[in-house]
Parts: C-alpha cells; sequence; structure tokens
C-alpha cells in the first residue's frame, strides 16, 4: 500500500462538501448550539478532516481489515485539538471512498452532523471486536 496526500484528500473533501449544499454542523453539547462549518474548514487537515477519516478508516477496516496508518497529532491551533498529518497506507481512491461512505452514513436531509462520526466509529469498532472475539472464540482465526 502506498502513503496518500492529506492535501488531496482535504481538496477533494472541500470539493465535494461544497458541491453537496448540505451544511457541515458541530453540535456544541457545552452551549447546545448548532454551529456551521465551512466546507473548507471541515475539510481542512487542522479542521474536522481528522474526525472525517477516523470514521472512513473504521468503515474500511470493518470491510478489508486494513487501516490506513493514520498519523494524527495534537494541535491545540487546530478546530477539534487534532491535526490530520498523514495517511500512511491505502490508496487515494480507498481512502475516499471510504470517508464519503463515513460522511453519507451520518448525513440527514439537511446537513451532516459531524458528532455522529463518533458513533459510527463506535459501533464499526464494536463489530469488529464482537467478530474478532467470536472468530477466536470457534478458532476461526482473525477477521477482517
Amino acid at each position: 500500500m502506498n502513503a496518500v496526500s492529506v492535501e488531496t484528500v482535504s481538496r477533494t473533501m472541500e470539493a465535494l462538501f461544497a458541491r453537496e449544499g448540505r451544511s457541515i454542523v458541530y453540535r456544541d453539547r457545552a452551549t447546545g448550539q448548532d454551529l456551521v462549518v465551512s466546507p473548507p474548514s471541515a475539510a481542512s487537515a487542522a479542521g474536522l478532516l481528522p474526525a472525517f477519516v477516523v470514521a472512513g478508516e473504521a468503515v474500511w477496516r470493518e470491510a478489508t481489515g486494513n487501516g490506513f496508518s493514520l498519523d494524527i497529532v495534537r494541535d491545540p491551533q487546530s478546530l477539534l485539538g487534532y491535526r490530520l498529518q498523514g495517511i500512511g497506507a491505502g490508496h487515494f481512491a480507498t481512502v475516499m471512498l471510504a470517508t464519503m461512505e463515513a460522511a453519507a452514513q451520518v448525513a440527514g436531509p439537511a446537513a451532516i452532523v459531524v458528532n455522529e462520526l463518533n458513533a459510527l466509529w463506535s459501533a464499526t469498532t464494536d463489530r469488529i471486536e464482537r467478530r474478532t472475539r467470536f472468530s477466536a472464540r470457534v478458532g476461526l482465526g482473525p477477521a477482517p
């Protein structure tokens, strides 16, 4: 597998968000407000892109057993405190398709609700872990 350009993923996600026309919403649980995030901020490596790509990676891992070797670092200057620094494995198409699928799964009729990416990641990770435990218990070897 090859490294994938974070910048290329960012630009492509920005174009997709802009073309889609749905709002990108972050629900601030502290204030109860819905904050609308612009496509450039949502697609930025220091914006919401880490959340989208992590959710996409979970979707891909559940389907194939493989991840994207994400390099995510703490960054106090970023929107959520983390920045996507690198995508070490996969191909552009797989990263994009999985990330687009994750976004589609959390999208409502009017908005993509970013907070729902965590629920998507958690549910996917739980299914992978249950399948792995089941496979180990019945002697099937590792599950994808």
